[in-house]
């Protein structure tokens, strides 16, 4: 299973349309200065916990800085089991221009 990018406004598109599940893979403290709406900050201590509690059929999309890092870590997820795995380009850095924030 391969995963595919997906700019930022196809994820505000998806999300609108269908339920998706949003994984960040920045660091935690960057997380916790401000991420995606309902995202997870994941990481090697639980990412494991994460695949085997997450439903595998819902939309999964990868969150990192600038939408590089995402993609190997999209195709770990999609290796993993999960059906629809994208990479968000462009990452948080330009999420957060246009977009809302949590914190």
């Amino acid at each position: 299973m391969n995963f595919k990018c997906i700019s930022i406004d196809d994820v505000n598109r998806m999300s609108e349309k269908q339920s998706i599940h949003v994984i960040d893979i920045r660091d935690p403290q960057s997380f916790a200065a401000g991420h995606m709406p309902d995202s997870v900050n994941i990481n090697n201590q639980n990412a494991a916990d994460y695949i085997d509690s997450t439903d595998k059929e819902t939309p999964l999309v990868v969150v990192c800085y600038h939408g590089h890092s995402s993609q190997p870590a999209a195709q770990y997820f999609a290796a993993q089991g999960f059906k629809e795995v994208y990479s968000m380009d462009g990452g948080f850095e330009v999420w957060k221009l246009n977009n809302p924030v949590e914190v």
